[in-house]
């Protein structure tokens, strides 16, 4: 579960993180995520994500919502059975706590812009 989170900083757990950062359907954390393009979502940012085989990605967009699904993401990675939810890295907290704990066995994957 995830902690807290406020600008530029997520705890999860006990462990506090101040970079973008990726959690798996198994939990474990990948930190200092990095898109191709900063505010753009594109699926090469997805390439450790995929192999998990996740049926669904929420997507944290940072604060402002600045961070956008490239145009056909989210087609693209429905065609592969994933379901990509974006919205504002504090709702997608939200969503990502509430669906793991509502579904504990649903393979969940998360990427989270930490900043604006």
């Amino acid at each position: 579960m995830i902690t807290s989170f406020s600008f530029g900083q997520m705890v999860i757990g006990a462990d506090k993180y101040t970079t973008d950062l990726i959690i798996l359907p198994d939990r474990r954390i990948l930190t200092d995520w990095r898109r191709k393009e900063g505010h753009v979502l594109e699926m090469a940012d997805l390439k450790s994500v995929l192999p998990s085989r996740p049926d669904l990605i929420i997507a944290g967009t940072g604060v402002n919502d600045r961070m956008k699904p490239a145009p056909g993401l989210a087609q693209e990675l429905l065609s592969m059975g994933i379901e990509l939810k974006a919205l504002a890295t504090d709702a997608a907290v939200s969503i990502f706590n509430t669906t793991i704990a509502q579904t504990p066995d649903r393979a969940v994957s998360a990427c989270f812009h930490l900043t604006c």
